[in-house]
């Protein structure tokens, strides 16, 4: 499936969803935190790279999950991966009935 810019941001766990001047902002349903994502060209390798503001630490999970691939070969796809990175382990945790907090969102100062 070829990603769109649109597909990417309807993503159902998703709530006030903006345009910023370097990427997007989003925040998770139920949890007040704005989360940023910036994304930027990749002049070495090309395609875009993903830089996220929060990471995600749900329970269930063993760790703050940090994504591995912060790179993408297109924006719109590039920009889906970093909201997967949060999105993935949120929405099981509200599937086996978790109530979404703000403790499952830790601050991100490692340039990831």
């Amino acid at each position: 499936m070829a990603w769109t810019i649109e597909d990417a941001l309807n993503d159902e766990n998703l709530d006030d969803v903006e345009r910023t001047q370097r990427g997007y902002s989003f925040r998770l349903k139920g949890i007040s935190t704005t989360i940023h994502v910036v994304l930027y060209v990749n002049a070495q390798k090309g395609g875009f790279n993903f830089h996220l503001s929060h990471l995600i630490k749900a329970p269930g999970q063993a760790t703050v999950y940090t994504p591995n691939g912060l790179r993408g070969e297109y924006e719109a796809y590039t920009l889906h991966s970093a909201i997967s990175a949060l999105t993935a382990f949120y929405s099981v945790a509200v599937k086996e009935g978790h109530e979404p907090s703000e403790s499952w969102l830790v601050e991100n100062d490692k340039g990831i």
